[in-house]
């Protein structure tokens, strides 16, 4: 079936390449296939994101400094569960990248099977988490006490329950694969920022309030206690707010929740799937005994290793902002399983290009949190923390290399390759088993350089090993799986030099405005100044117009843009006017449209596709 033979179908293509969204609702928009969606997908998060960061600066540092005043109690946690990531992982082999690799290629050609998938992870969860139960309360109970982790028993126990039922998450990993990213994005906030916080901040105080009262427990292990109990009770709270979106989402294709509880998967599917997590999942059970041996390295060689970690872990989030990434979905999976070859290219190529938009600008402002990081600490009472300002920089720099990383393990699996993921990851594990062993047994780095190494190590410990399997993973993908194209104008050269820029008035403002400000009124409005400068005003007003002036963005990628922005849901009020400044910005580029990055092919074939999918739905859906 062609666009011209859906009802209403408008496929016309402006001179710049994209799609027009005339007389098409934004519900159909996000049904149709094609780049619009991850884009519009980061852009619907943003209202949501700023609310994370704010609460989490402003308000959640108090909090915080209520709920763990010691960085012993997560430390605690940390080390009495790290041991169980090998044990959880050998468990999980049989849905191992099950989701993104089958339900991106079965929404369009084979829903039924999309939903006997969807049973089996459920089934297999199910059944598989009761023996996981089991097994740790057994070790916790009669193994445990007898060893150095004696203090973990409880939480061991405690912890082993979050594997049953196992599949509280799968309605929201369903809608994610199939790129509905205006309700995942509503689910993350629902689930994350209201639901988890609220779960975890009662749970947490009560276990604190009862090791108060109850010296054989004690105020560190309450807390350890009530925050893993309070992560069991929110996972069931979340499945059902999930359910009902996959609820409305599945609509069309009218599927039931009580569907994905059946049984109607046969022996072949069960084999399909159960051979395929084995092959991409073997290789990731040595990553948890590589992470066991290096943490089993720094307890017994590195004194207040759980302080340093929680410390890290703390101040490193705010390294971690360049690691921000475009999600897919199953977008990879869905156009070239469904050989969309064209599409699946332009999908990667873009991809990388916003990963470089992003970390080019995350760059910046992670340099200057790095100036105002004391005062932010110091503000909300975490003196603990202050000494954190070291771990930014290497966490940084440790984070560069994930979001490619990321990309290149999607498309190897979601093109149905796992034998280049088998051993690609086998060769990272060995690598990052013999440099831990090199950098803190056989070197002593952190015994004979103290903080300065343990703050590079602890992120950047098994760095080398990664950055040799991302390089080997590319060059496989363009020999033997697709042929890559990348706008590196686009993606690269135009972002360096309009975050050039954007480093140069951070620096002029935190300068001239800042510090000024801090010596009349204090840290506080100081750092809500250029909070909201650096927020509101540098990534859409300053930063983005840079790119397009400098060539960054062509017609087609413009015209992607605006259509994203009409369908940011609580973001539009961001989106549109950026949207409108990046078009003015690249109207006056000199540079417009002199590095065009082709998309037709892509278009396309998206269009093919969207025909495709459109004969199982119960109302068909006009195709951009």
């Amino acid at each position: 079936m062609s666009p011209e033979e859906i009802p209403g179908a408008k496929v016309e293509t402006p001179s710049g390449g994209a799609p027009s969204p005339e007389g098409i609702t934004n519900e159909e928009i996000w049904q149709n296939i094609g780049f619009h969606r991850p884009l519009a997908g980061f852009f619907y998060n943003l209202v949501f994101m700023f609310f994370g960061l704010f609460f989490g600066i402003f308000v959640g540092g108090y909090l915080y400094n209520l709920m763990y005043p010691f960085p012993e109690s997560l430390g605690y946690k940390t080390a009495a569960t790290a041991m169980f990531g090998l044990f959880f992982q050998v468990w999980d082999l049989g849905t191992a990248n099950v989701v993104n690799r089958y339900l991106g290629e079965n929404s369009v050609k084979n829903p039924q099977k999309m939903i006997k998938v969807v049973q089996y992870f459920i089934w297999y969860q199910s059944i598989t988490g009761l023996v996981q139960v089991t097994w740790i309360s057994i070790y916790a109970l009669y193994f445990v006490p007898a060893t150095q982790l004696a203090y973990g028993v409880w939480i061991m126990v405690i912890f082993s329950t979050v594997q049953y039922p196992g599949y509280l998450w799968i309605f929201k990993d369903i809608l994610g694969s199939l790129q509905q990213f205006h309700r995942t994005n509503v689910l993350n906030f629902l689930t994350g920022d209201i639901i988890q916080r609220v779960i975890e901040i009662l749970f947490v105080l009560l276990g604190r309030w009862y090791g108060q009262g109850n010296p054989a427990v004690g105020e560190i292990m309450g807390i350890a206690i009530g925050s893993i109990i309070g992560t069991y009770v929110d996972d069931f709270l979340s499945m059902v707010v999930c359910a009902y979106f996959f609820k409305k989402a599945l609509r069309q294709y009218d599927i039931k929740i009580r569907d994905c509880f059946r049984h109607d998967f046969d022996r072949k599917l069960v084999k399909e799937i159960l051979v395929f997590g084995l092959k991409t999942g073997i290789p990731h059970l040595f990553w948890p005994a590589v992470t066991l041996y290096a943490t089993f390295l720094w307890i017994t060689l590195v004194p207040q290793y759980t302080t340093f970690v929680t410390i890290a872990g703390f101040a490193g989030s705010f390294g971690s902002l360049v690691s921000t990434n475009l999600d897919l979905g199953g977008a990879i999976s869905e156009s070239f399983l469904n050989d969309k070859k064209q599409l699946a290219r332009y999908y990667i190529a873009q991809a990388w290009r916003f990963i470089g938009f992003m970390q080019l600008l995350m760059s910046s402002i992670t340099i200057i949190i790095i100036f105002i990081y004391a005062d932010i600490v110091a503000f909300v009472g975490l003196q603990y923390y202050i000494a954190g300002a070291v771990f930014i920089l290497p966490r940084m720099v440790r984070e560069l290399q994930q979001p490619y990383n990321n990309v290149s393990e999607a498309i190897i699996t979601q093109t149905n390759h796992p034998n280049i993921s088998f051993w690609m990851h086998l060769l990272e594990d060995i690598l990052a088993l013999v440099g831990w062993f090199v950098f803190i047994f056989w070197l002593q780095l952190p015994q004979r350089y103290g903080m300065i190494a343990i703050a590079w190590l602890i992120p950047c410990g098994e760095m080398p090993a990664i950055c040799t399997k991302v390089i080997i993973n590319y060059i496989l993908i363009n020999k033997r799986i697709i042929k890559l194209k990348f706008a590196l104008w686009q993606t690269f050269v135009a972002p360096a030099i309009a975050s050039g820029f954007v480093l140069a008035i951070a620096l002029l403002v935190y300068n001239l405005a800042y510090l000024p400000i801090r010596a009349v009124a204090g840290p506080l409005p100081a750092v809500i100044a250029i909070a909201l400068f650096g927020i509101l005003i540098v990534p859409f007003f300053i930063y983005t117009p840079l790119t397009a002036f400098f060539g960054g963005w062509d017609d087609a990628s413009v015209n992607f843009f605006q259509i994203a922005a009409r369908i940011s849901g609580p973001s539009r009020f961001i989106a549109i006017p950026m949207a409108n400044v990046l078009k003015w910005a690249a109207r006056h580029s000199p540079l417009h449209n002199r590095f065009k990055f082709d998309n037709e092919g892509a278009l396309r074939e998206a269009r093919e596709l969207m025909a495709q999918k459109n004969q199982f739905q119960k109302e068909k859906v006009k195709i951009l």
